[in-house]
């Protein structure tokens, strides 16, 4: 009964790599087995670095390529990886992929951004993979060189990791119209694999590979398994990995059962709606549990914001929720005071609290080629 098993965090394996540097003391092969080393993202503290063998590395970028094929991407497609090239998982996994399916590869690691564009406009490319919050920041610099991609590039699917924005259907519309494209979600832990895709049904739900990763979703307040329409954080256990096998691993990532079955007829473990918040990430704002994820796709339904930046801060002793915007330069003056308006009534509904919106200047906010941090808590102790 794998419920009798205790759990893995990743603090406890970056606590072991810290006291047993630099690999820590979970390696199940010698070290000259191994073929690979990635890093985590680090959205908080220290990143873990994982090894991989020939074998584990295989399943890796195989289930990436399963996820990918069910989106539509085939042999006869031409595919640019836009991530950052360096020692993290998205760029190499995305590419080996869609290699894997056959695909011409368009090497753009190393691209700038106007680079990419240039070459989006110039070579056949038409698969697109990237962080949502980068493909948006793509399409906005494009915009500003009088380039229409979705009209002028031969994109026609592009797919998304690093972030749940691509199953927020706010931000997947903003996608899909800027690039003229249907966009998907592949969700993934570089500790366990590209555990799951959302396929051309566009029904909401994504599969999870449970062939790669034993999936369970445990509720939050009890610990026990949830069943069709429960909510709770998702646990991996790895089934392929040699070198750094994990049980039970949570993965921080709160989901939905599915509770109906996907018009493709997959029978895998499915969640509704890919990740709908990260617990790291979740706020308590007088009372009221917030995620990111929610203020983005709030935000993400009105018209002419390009980017948003979320503040939390203790203003006479109590918290308050800051929501700055920046709006398109094309939006016209008289209409951002009532889009602010507009966005600031949509937040208290879609929350339940109020929420202060504030218009910045356009183009001043922060733009990301990896994961977004748009979140900044400036309290100064969070009364959780």
């Amino acid at each position: 009964d794998i419920t009798e098993l205790p759990f893995t965090t990743k603090d406890e394996l970056k606590a072991d790599q810290a006291e047993h540097p630099p690999w820590g003391s979970i390696l199940a092969v010698p070290i000259e087995q191994c073929l690979r080393v990635h890093s985590t993202s680090a959205t908080t503290g220290r990143p873990v670095m994982y090894l991989d063998t020939p074998e584990d590395w295989e399943g890796f970028y195989r289930s990436y390529a399963r996820g990918l094929y069910g989106m539509g991407i085939r042999k006869s497609d031409m595919v640019m990886c836009a991530f950052s090239y360096g020692p993290w998982i998205g760029f190499w996994s995305g590419f080996f992929a869609a290699q894997e399916i056959g695909c011409l590869m368009f090497p753009a690691g190393g691209f700038s951004t106007e680079q990419r564009i240039d070459a989006l406009l110039t070579y056949p490319i038409t698969v697109l993979g990237s962080t949502p919050s980068y493909a948006l920041y793509m399409a906005e610099q494009a915009r500003k060189r009088d380039i229409d991609l979705a009209r002028q590039s031969k994109i026609h699917i592009t797919w998304h990791t690093g972030e749940p924005g691509a199953s927020i259907p706010a931000t997947k519309k903003k996608l899909e119209e800027a690039f003229g494209a249907k966009c998907y979600d592949l969700p993934g832990l570089t500790e366990i694999a590209a555990w799951g895709f959302s396929c051309t049904e566009h029904s909401g739900i994504v599969h999870i590979h449970e062939d790669y990763c034993f999936p369970e979703v445990l509720d939050l307040e009890t610990g026990q398994p949830v069943g069709p329409g429960g909510q709770g954080e998702l646990i991996f256990t790895s089934l392929y990995r040699k070198a750094m096998p994990l049980l039970r691993y949570r993965t921080r990532d709160v989901v939905k059962v599915a509770e109906r079955a996907c018009p493709c007829g997959r029978t895998l473990f499915s969640v509704e709606g890919g990740v709908l918040g990260r617990l790291d990430d979740m706020k308590k704002i007088r009372g009221v549990i917030v995620y990111p994820a929610r203020i983005e796709e709030i935000v993400r339904q009105y018209d002419g914001v390009e980017e948003y930046q979320v503040i939390l801060k203790r203003v006479g002793g109590l918290d308050e929720i800051l929501v700055r915007i920046d709006p398109a330069p094309s939006m016209p003056a008289e209409r951002r005071e009532t889009c602010r308006n507009e966005i600031a009534q949509g937040l208290q509904i879609g929350l339940g609290i109020r929420a202060m919106v504030e218009l910045a200047p356009s183009g001043s906010l922060p733009r990301w080629d990896h994961k977004a941090k748009r979140v900044v808590d400036e309290r100064t102790e969070v009364p959780f």
